[in-house]
Order: C-alpha cells, then structure tokens, then sequence
C-alpha cells in the first residue's frame, strides 16, 4: 500500500470491468445541453449518483437518431451499468428495433433502462404530462381573453411535442376557438428565435386583437419573446407567450414566463434511484405508478406577466 501511494498507482477500471463484468459507470443520452431541460433533468441525476459515488458518461446527440444509436453503442462497449435517456424522437421502425436492441443488450448484464418522454419497450418510463399540460394551457389562454391563438409547429415530429400540441389544440377547439397561426420551427432555442420572428410579421401583417402563442418549452418561450420584445411587440398585451417545462431562466426574466411547471431536477433525481436501486425507489404519491410506467402531473405556473 506505501509503494502504491508513492508510484500514484490506481486500479485499472476496465481491467475491474472485464474481471467482474460490471463497470460502476452509469450512462445518461440527452438531446441538446443547450436546452435547460435536459441539463436540468440531467443534472439532478448526475447530484443523485455522485452521493452515491457512482461515475456517469453523458452523451449529447443533437435531437439525431443516428448519433443517439452511436451513443448507445459506446456505452454498452463501456459496459455501463444502467442508463438513462432523456426526450423524444421521431423514429422510424428501423431505428426504433435498433434502440431497442442496444438497450436490451444494457439489460442483459443486469443493468437497468429508464427512459424520460418515449419508451422502447426496455425498462421504465418517466412520462411528463404532456396532453394534459398542453390542454392545461390552452384553457389558461381561454380564460385569459385571447381569441386568437398560435401554436408552434414542431418540424422534428418528437412525440413529446405531438402531444402537447394536441393537447393545447383540444382546448381550443372545444372552447369554439381555433388555431390561427402554425409556425413552424424546431424545438430548439434557434427554433425558437426563428418564430419570435415570424410571429412578428403575422402581427404586421395580421393587425387584430392580442394573440396567445404556445411555444411547446420554455427554451423556445424565452427566445421567442426576447424577439417580439426587441421588435417592440408588447407582451402580454399584443403577444401573450407560454411555456412548458419549468425551466430556472423562465423566472429570472421579465416579464417571467407562464409556464407548465414540471420537477425536472428531481425527475434526474428520482431516475438515478430507479436505474440504481429500482425495488426500492422512493417515487412521490402524486406520481402515477402503473408497471414500467410512470406519469409526473405539473402544474400551471402563472410567472408574471407574459400571458393575460
């Protein structure tokens, strides 16, 4: 022990890894780091597991299947113990029976599998209320006065934002109302300063009463308002803006975002548990436990003043 402690000797990790076939690393896959709440998310995991003295290998795959596939395949060649994966994607068959198979693959050393937004079929799934979030706000919108309402149109197609769409557009509609403008753009801040732009030339060249615009995040929220505001589009008054997500930034501007508040860090948090030690997760009572899945209500935050 003297001579290890004086030559900085350390145990070689994957010599341990192939000797017992378990490498104490966990995984995580995220869309985009540039997006609060993946980080946040994330970051609740990553607190989770270094109190645990657990290592995690995190990866960023830009919203690409392929590179997610590529991710998936260099944790398994890491022999991570579990993993987690963050967000949604439009996949098609294919690639789908490929995520499938390199997480069964995590499975079958012992590892576990939870997934935040789209299940695989391969382990648990964390489901953020995204329908009833997105009726949630479209009500809000309703009984905030707006009658004329735009919705973000995501061109990715991630299931997440289908339902919460879906959700918002079903509010609408059953109030007698409809959505006006479609503004197409990805999920993403760039995504999201592309629509403050063209909702800024809809308002030009759709002079009306004030509209109520569902951006699908908060990400998209922020940078979508910080562009009507600098073309001095007010806000609530003639654009009213909502979220979903919950994210820190939302409440540090100002106006302060409306948004659909979700626990993110503790959903980090709680997912560590569940690949870490599943049979005894402590999961809050209001989250929905049915089988492998598992649905997280939020609440509707009225931030400040960015909707009516």
């Amino acid at each position: 022990m003297q001579a290890a402690e004086k030559l900085g000797y350390v145990p070689n990790a994957s010599a341990q890894a192939l000797a017992r076939s378990s490498s104490g690393l966990l995984g995580v896959v995220i869309q985009d780091l540039e997006d609060p709440y993946f980080s946040a998310v994330a970051a609740g995991f990553q607190e989770a597991a270094g109190g645990q003295g657990q290592l995690v290998l995190m990866a960023q795959t830009s919203r690409d299947a392929d590179l997610t596939i590529v991710a998936l395949g260099g944790l398994n060649a890491q022999r991570v113990d579990g993993v987690l994966m963050v967000g949604s994607l439009d996949l098609s068959a294919e690639q789908r029976a490929v995520f499938s198979d390199q997480l069964t693959r995590v499975e079958a050393r012992g590892g576990q599998v939870v997934t935040v937004g789209q299940s695989y079929g391969i382990g648990r799934t964390v489901y953020p209320a995204d329908r009833d979030g997105g009726r949630a706000i479209g009500q809000a919108a309703i009984a905030g006065g707006y009658q004329r309402f735009a919705l973000l149109d995501d061109v990715t197609r991630a299931p997440s934002a289908v339902d919460r769409a879906a959700g918002f557009a079903a509010a609408i509609e059953e109030s007698g109302g409809r959505i006006e403008y479609h503004v197409p753009a990805p999920v993403t801040a760039a995504g999201g300063r592309v629509a403050g732009d063209a909702l800024v030339r809809h308002l030009e060249e759709h002079p009306g009463g004030p509209m109520c615009f569902f951006a699908m995040t908060d990400a998209v929220a922020v940078a979508a308002m910080g562009r009507a505001l600098h073309a001095g589009i007010r806000v609530p008054d003639e654009l009213g803006v909502v979220g979903f997500d919950g994210i820190a930034a939302g409440r540090d501007i100002a106006p302060s975002l409306t948004t659909f508040d979700l626990p993110l860090r503790d959903i980090g948090r709680r997912a560590f548990e569940l690949v870490h030690h599943p049979e005894d997760a402590d999961l809050p009572e209001t989250w929905e436990v049915r089988e492998d899945t598992i649905t997280i209500p939020g609440r509707l935050w009225q931030g400040g003043s960015t909707m009516h």
